[in-house]
């Protein structure tokens, strides 16, 4: 008598008992829950089926010759697709969500207005727990925080949108030295369906805090600090008087101008970043993927990633970074840069230097009114520098594999030694130069 496999039946009754507590608890995310921990149920499924061999093994049964019919593959192929779908449309929550009563095109959108406002003193504190939904903050003259907003309520019908907007009122309290603008979502049934759009003007000398805020964030003319925690959307600070600290999870730009204090940006996945006349330290850790734009900055700027470590003094002119290129021009240094993977320029820079490539070019052009130590290394890539005509310097540069060539004539020797290539030399007393390259060529040249 052959043994029916109790698999499918445990599987089923697991699958039930997921659904039957949606049922019993209407909050809880199932298709969100399933897209993380679907290949939990492929594991359970193949513990069953060990479990089964096992058992048969040591009862002396035959062992069937095909553990797997045709059917039980196919529903393997298919929890695979679908999981892995869930599994996508849930990571990129900013187009698609997966919600507790499921994917957001169920339902139509209601919107409702909404308004507060309250006497508030010209240095308060401002801290804004909106959950959902874009932040635009403006600095006013004005000792009162005005708050109008736009809800929109994805529901099945106006009834039920009306009830979660009366769950979940606007309001403005006083909670110790802070005032808290608050915008309750949590309230509501069915929170991840609501969103708040707030236009906000408060007075200039207040200093602006945001919890959580999953949305565009802007604040304009504000003289306090600015602490964007957790955002998930685009930034933008405009003329901020004092220091500013964005800490993002994901967002697509951030765009900083006129913070006259220091800037700090702390970023999971981000993409563009644009930072103007900056008065004050720029710190940044993160990831970008896209194009990063930094114009006079008066202080040290220290960026950090997993491929990059760039470190400067300065930057009276521009810097531009993206995936594949560096370019800099008017930079002050003492300058530092560590990456993997990318053709480097730099021109107009003034004391030391020190650049390690793994691969990528560097092109180098210092300064005219003078420069320090320069120190350039690439394990893959050629190595440029042009040199004022009445610069002095001492220089020796080192290609393990390539050629080099010399604008400046008898002061510089250049010798080869089969695929390698040397060329040292001194003209007059000035820093030392020092270019180092694995595969590539290095060239000198009179500019």
């Amino acid at each position: 008598m052959n043994r029916r496999s109790m698999s499918g039946p445990l599987v089923l009754i697991a699958i039930g008992a997921l659904f039957l507590l949606r049922n019993v608890w209407p909050e809880l995310p199932v298709l969100s829950t399933i897209a993380v921990w679907w290949p939990a149920l492929l594991i359970f499924w193949g513990l069953l089926r060990l479990a089964e061999v096992l058992s048969a093994s040591r009862g002396g049964s035959q062992i069937p010759s095909r553990l797997f019919s045709g059917g039980d593959v196919f529903f393997v192929v298919l929890i695979c697709i679908a999981g892995s779908i869930l599994f996508a449309v849930n990571r990129h929550s900013g187009t698609w969500r997966v919600e507790s009563r499921g994917l957001e095109i169920f339902g139509e959108t209601h919107d409702f207005d909404l308004a507060a406002n309250k006497a508030v003193p010209a240095s308060a504190r401002i801290v804004f727990d909106n959950s959902r939904g874009s932040l635009r903050i403006t600095g006013t003259d004005a000792a009162e925080i005005k708050v109008t907003a736009r809800r929109s309520i994805r529901a099945f019908d106006r009834k039920e949108a009306e009830k979660a907007n009366e769950q979940s009122k606007l309001e403005i309290v006083t909670e110790g030295d802070r005032i808290v603008v608050r915008t309750n979502h949590d309230r509501a049934k069915g929170a991840d369906r609501l969103s708040s759009d707030l236009d906000v003007s408060v007075p200039k000398g207040a200093s602006i805090e945001t919890r959580g805020q999953s949305g565009d964030f802007e604040a304009a003319e504000i003289q306090g600090s600015v602490n964007v925690s957790g955002s998930r959307g685009a930034v933008r600070l405009t003329n901020v008087g004092g220091n500013a600290r964005v800490e993002m999870g994901r967002t697509e730009a951030l765009r900083a101008s006129g913070v006259k204090g220091d800037l700090t940006i702390d970023s999971g996945r981000g993409q563009d970043l644009e930072l103007e006349n900056i008065s004050g330290q720029v710190t940044i850790t993160g990831s970008f993927s896209g194009s990063l734009e930094f114009r006079n900055l008066a202080k040290p700027l220290h960026f950090e990633s997993r491929q990059t470590d760039l470190r400067l003094e300065a930057l009276p002119g521009h810097l531009n970074l993206d995936l594949g290129h560096l370019t800099a021009v008017n930079v002050v240094g003492p300058v530092r840069l560590t990456t993997r993977s990318r053709d480097v320029r730099f021109e107009n820079f003034s004391h030391s230097l020190d650049i390690n490539l793994d691969r990528g070019d560097i092109e180098l052009q210092p300064s005219k009114s003078g420069w320090g130590k320069i120190d350039a290394r690439s394990r893959s890539g050629n190595i440029e520098i042009t040199l004022p005509e009445s610069a002095a310097f001492a220089l020796s540069g080192t290609t393990r594999q390539g050629e080099a060539t010399n604008d400046f004539g008898p002061a510089l020797k250049v010798e080869q030694e089969g695929r390698s290539s040397t060329v040292k030399g001194t003209v007059g007393t000035g820093p030392a130069v020092n270019l180092t390259t694995e595969r590539g060529s290095i060239s000198v040249r009179k500019g």
